[in-house]
């Protein structure tokens, strides 16, 4: 795994690869994280070997510079053009995109403008209607902490605690990049969401003609299960929802033994067609 740097928006931000060449897969974090949160994918052994893994710190987290225009580079629209930049300046093609928690709603917004994207992978996450649904939630009033600008140290942890099994200790490094998150990612992204300024997601990937592969872990806090469902998603792999047992929102992190394997059985899927 290599870590590297390059400037998008004329800003520099980090990036990791397994290796330099072959069958890419773009992993997307959401907001209040990093790439860091794929590295037990990026340094699998089979995932590592077999695939070009490039996971991307969007701007205004981890170790990437923040925006001088937040109002702008922060919404939804502005973190798809950076994945758009980001993916044309490595010449990135025939891919598969991966995106944790919003990272994939930001994708979504991005398709049309990736090159040719093979497939679609979805870990806790939930394509946005818009205008969007709060049905989506399993605590309504969660919203309110997931967008709030400035947080203190107890609504740090109260956050951290979200991302793995209910009454489960998390990993140490997961407070770390809340805190590192620019605070106004949360603010302007989520303000652009209640606005409507995006495209219907759920009508998106209804039109889509490559397999999308959908993950959740078994105890999710965050997002519902029963609404996922409810979703048509007419190219799901397996026809089914894969829920990975024994794990919460960072599932591909907590069980990674599962979760590894049945990724690599999507991919093989996807590009050896």
């Amino acid at each position: 795994m290599k870590k590297k740097r390059i400037k998008i928006k004329s800003k520099e931000i980090t990036y990791y690869e397994s290796r330099d060449n072959g069958q890419a897969v773009v992993l997307v974090h959401g907001l209040s994280s990093c790439s860091s949160i794929f590295i037990r994918q990026l340094i699998d052994s089979v995932l590592s070997y077999k695939f070009r893994l490039i996971a991307v710190d969007l701007l205004g987290h981890g170790n990437a510079e923040i925006s001088d225009k937040p109002e702008n580079d922060y919404t939804i629209k502005g973190l798809s053009d950076f994945l758009i930049d980001f993916n044309d300046s490595l010449g990135i093609k025939d891919a598969v995109y991966v995106g944790h928690d919003v990272g994939a709603n930001i994708i979504i917004e991005a398709l049309k403008k990736l090159n040719n994207p093979l497939g679609l992978v979805l870990l806790s996450a939930i394509p946005f209607t818009n205008p969007i649904s709060m049905d989506m939630f399993l605590d309504k009033d969660l919203i309110n902490l997931l967008s709030k600008a400035g947080i203190d140290d107890s609504e740090v942890h109260q956050m951290a605690a979200l991302f793995v099994e209910k009454d489960t200790g998390y990993p140490d490094f997961i407070p770390e990049i809340i805190r590192k998150a620019d605070l106004k990612t949360r603010e302007f992204f989520f303000d652009s969401i209640k606005k409507g300024d995006f495209e219907d997601q759920v009508k998106i990937i209804q039109n889509l003609k490559i397999p999308i592969a959908t993950y959740i872990g078994e105890y999710d806090q965050i997002f519902s299960l029963e609404y996922l469902k409810s979703i048509k998603i007419s190219g799901l792999w397996k026809n089914n929802i894969q829920v990975i047992k024994d794990a919460g929102h960072i599932f591909f992190y907590e069980n990674p033994a599962d979760f590894n394997v049945s990724f690599e059985d999507y991919l093989n899927n996807v590009f050896n067609k």
